[in-house]
């Protein structure tokens, strides 16, 4: 089974990588820093996940695990997990170069990204972990959408910006 899942995921890379249609140029991505997708915050579980829902209010959340708490019992919790559904936006790396007059262009494709968060309690805290399922509308020569693809490597920043923004409302909070 482990087998068959890195075969998956090898023609999934190489397919985004190497497959092109006839009329759709390759995509290519821009390099930065690289940066974190987990931090871990010395407050209390309760105030993590109030300020994480407050920080993910613009983002329609499809799953919770679990589902249905009260205030008693997220006080009590030591884990919980959320899923939201597809957000969409431009690609802040990849992009798909083209030339006109000999000169060339790129342009940033449409992304859709969806966002799968766990707080957990550990020893000094409570660790956030954001993890982004990324995808890439592809364009013909043409202008027109060749249709989306998954990304082998999500954009970084995606997640590292759930953890600004989700350490700003921590602080706002307590100020």
């Amino acid at each position: 089974m482990k087998n068959l899942a890195s075969i998956v995921v090898i023609s999934a890379f190489s397919c985004i990588l190497g497959c092109s249609s006839v009329g759709v140029p390759p995509v290519q991505s821009q390099s930065y820093a690289a940066l974190g997708h987990e931090r871990v915050f010395e407050v209390d579980f309760h105030l993590v996940w109030k300020a994480l829902e407050e920080t993910m209010h613009k983002v329609k959340i499809i799953d919770r695990d679990p589902s249905e708490v009260d205030s008693g019992e997220l006080k009590r919790l030591t884990r919980r997990r959320m899923e939201t559904d597809w957000a969409y936006t431009q690609s802040r790396d990849k992009y798909q170069e083209y030339k006109i007059n000999g000169s060339p262009r790129k342009t940033y494709l449409m992304a859709r990204i969806k966002y799968k968060i766990e707080a957990k309690k550990i020893l000094g805290g409570i660790q956030v972990v954001v993890n982004t399922v990324e995808e890439i509308e592809r364009l013909k020569d043409d202008g027109s959408s060749a249709g989306w693809s998954s990304s082998s490597a999500p954009d970084p920043s995606r997640a590292n910006e759930v953890l600004d923004q989700l350490q700003q409302a921590l602080l706002a909070a307590h100020s």
